[in-house]
């Protein structure tokens, strides 16, 4: 934005508060979210506490656009950055910039704030030298309220292609590149560190070459916002490049509309294409679709992953994921070199570069992957992800690889991110089970103790509730599978020898830990409340000694409350916190992970 009038149309309207990220829910006993995919008109639900990003398409409305690199030479790759031209300069210092911030992006993906990424590091691999990256990552940091990251404390780290300091000449297209690239995976992940690895030219040989310096300088994701149309051969820098084995290795999709670019057709990479977000500004949900120009298609040289099951394609279907690259919906980045339309300073940038690093990032966050290719990960249940259902970026003969529909799709793949739950690592043999749930330490030792076992499909299903006969078994085996002949005859009328459990649950009865209801029914299959819990613990504790106090610990029960005792016993010996509101909330069912939690304290309290 090169005229005076127009600048200070830009600072006049930018005038607008940085919300705060929320902080994550108390921990005590809030069950995990369910992992099926949100349709994109839910991608949100809730007052976001950023109204910034619902002006930010009304901002950029009929804004030219254009690409920040010119296209690419035989053997050459061109990034993936798009401008806004009519965006460009200072921000006065009570202002925010056009675009999206980090805590719109944040908000939108529901990425998880506090210390999450403390440690882990992105990678970020272009061609040629951004001279001013480091002193632009701190003006972006600095405007956005994000903790510094320099070279001096370890968290900025430059290097060549060689892993020197015998940088590349400059260019103007990819300095942009670059800032926008870094900013992205900072804003992504404010914690992590960020490597920035520049190649000697745009060949792929040189980029590929600054991919494995990026791993072998511990980076836990790499962004590659890069590409060029398939090409035979590609297959060859498949191994030598991109074969990371545990490593989230992202590569944006294009920026050409409908058909498939190299390196994302890399069944080595997770492929990222892109959407247009919006945010309500009545509701604060955020919604996406397709974006026109992000690439999608069905590769001509490589081959259908394992993890890839849809039916249109016989190979390589591109992509995996998606994110924000719409110009039109674009994001903050500050950037001091000048591009190639002489535009420096606060831009909007878009293209499918921006979605790259963005999931980059959240890998990072995610933790090391339990597998030696993370692109698998979003197609496995439980998905965790918002589902684009709308719009297109071409057309073609089989629909979803260039429409965004319902379920997996080419353009938005598995579709956009709702936290970490499609992408983080799954926990000791359960496919359900990831680093980031709350009580995943508790579910693991449900299976290292052999108290649960799962279910076949190899899920835990931990928001699941607890059925009656399942805690027979539970119970039972936490008590080391005593020795027990279970009665030829019944003593509950709806249960017989051939029920499932029924060993479990006669044993339950004979120890007294259960008396079932007065009807003569035990009820296998109703949900364990948590008030029946609590009985339960604490008879197969033996009913110890204890006086329940005169004043309720929580505020949703009473002396006169049934199994007031057994409530009061449980959170005294701080086998249950209850709710952060100070309630124990005794006729909701026991979903599985908190049932883990109770198990795990019950263990230790026992000694």
């Amino acid at each position: 934005m090169k005229s005076s009038r127009l600048l200070t149309l830009l600072l006049a309207s930018a005038l607008f508060v940085l919300g705060a990220v929320p902080a994550p829910a108390s921990a005590a006993e809030v069950p995990t979210a369910a992992g099926a995919a949100v349709p994109a008109s839910h991608v949100a639900t809730g007052k976001s506490p950023n109204p910034h990003g619902a002006q930010v398409p009304d901002q950029l409305k009929g804004h030219r656009h254009a690409k920040v690199c010119q296209a690419p030479k035989p053997g050459r790759m061109a990034c993936n950055a798009v401008a806004d031209l009519d965006v460009s300069g200072q921000v006065a210092p009570n202002a925010l910039p056009y675009g999206y911030s980090p805590a719109d992006l944040q908000s939108a993906y529901q990425l998880p704030g506090g210390s999450a990424g403390t440690g882990r590091t992105i990678a970020i691999v272009d061609a040629y030298d951004q001279p001013n990256a480091e002193s632009d990552l701190a003006t972006y940091r600095s405007k956005y309220g994000l903790p510094p990251c320099t070279s001096s404390s370890g968290c900025f780290t430059k290097l060549d292609q060689r892993g020197g300091a015998k940088f590349p000449a400059a260019d103007a297209g990819w300095a942009q590149e670059i800032s926008l690239d870094m900013e992205m995976a900072a804003a992504g992940c404010p914690n992590c560190r960020i490597l920035l690895v520049e190649a000697d030219s745009a060949s792929i040989d040189d980029l590929g070459t600054a991919v494995n310096t990026a791993v072998a300088h511990g980076a836990d994701a790499v962004s590659n916002s890069y590409g060029a149309p398939e090409f035979s051969g590609q297959n060859t820098y498949d191994s030598a490049y991109f074969d990371h084995p545990g490593v989230a290795v992202t590569a944006s999709s294009g920026d050409q509309g409908y058909g498939t670019e190299y390196p994302a057709a890399s069944p080595k990479t997770i492929a990222v294409g892109g959407t247009s977000l919006l945010q309500d500004a009545a509701t604060g949900a955020w919604s996406e679709s397709a974006w026109q120009y992000g690439g999608s298609g069905c590769s001509g040289y490589e081959g259908k992953p394992a993890w890839q099951k849809d039916n249109g394609c016989g190979a390589r279907t591109e992509a995996d994921l998606a994110a924000v690259a719409d110009p039109s919906t674009g994001v903050a980045v500050y950037d001091s070199v000048p591009g190639p339309n002489g535009l420096s300073g606060w831009l909007v940038m878009g293209g499918t570069s921006a979605a790259a690093p963005l999931v980059a990032a959240a890998y990072a966050m995610a933790g090391k992957p339990t597998t030696d290719y993370p692109g698998s990960l979003p197609y496995s249940a439980p998905t965790g992800l918002f589902d684009p259902a709308s719009g297109s970026n071409g057309t073609c003969s089989v629909a979803y690889l260039c429409s965004s529909l319902p379920g997996y799709d080419a353009p938005t793949g598995n579709g956009t991110l709702r936290g970490l739950r499609a992408i983080a690592p799954r926990q000791c043999g359960f496919t359900d089970v990831l680093t980031v749930d709350q009580f995943a330490s508790d579910m693991c030792w449900m299976a290292s103790a052999a108290i649960s076992t799962g279910y076949p499909d190899g899920t835990y299903r931990a928001t699941a509730p607890v059925t009656r006969d399942a805690m027979a078994a539970f119970l039972y085996r936490l008590k080391h599978s005593p020795a027990f002949t279970p009665p030829g005859t019944s003593p509950f009328t709806d249960i017989s020898p051939s029920t499932q459990f029924y060993k479990e649950i006669t044993w339950l009865a004979s120890t007294g830990i259960t008396t079932g209801y007065p009807d003569g029914t035990y009820r296998p299959l109703a949900s364990v409340n948590r008030d029946a819990m609590a009985a339960f613990l604490y008879r197969a504790a033996g009913s110890p000694a204890f006086t329940p106090p005169a004043t309720s610990p929580f505020t949703d029960i009473t002396p006169s409350t049934q199994f007031y005792k057994e409530i009061t016993w449980l959170a005294s010996t701080g086998i249950s916190t209850g709710y952060p509101d100070g309630t124990f909330r005794p006729g909701a069912a026991v979903t599985r992970d908190a049932m883990a939690a109770f198990m795990h304290r019950y263990s230790t309290y026992l000694g």
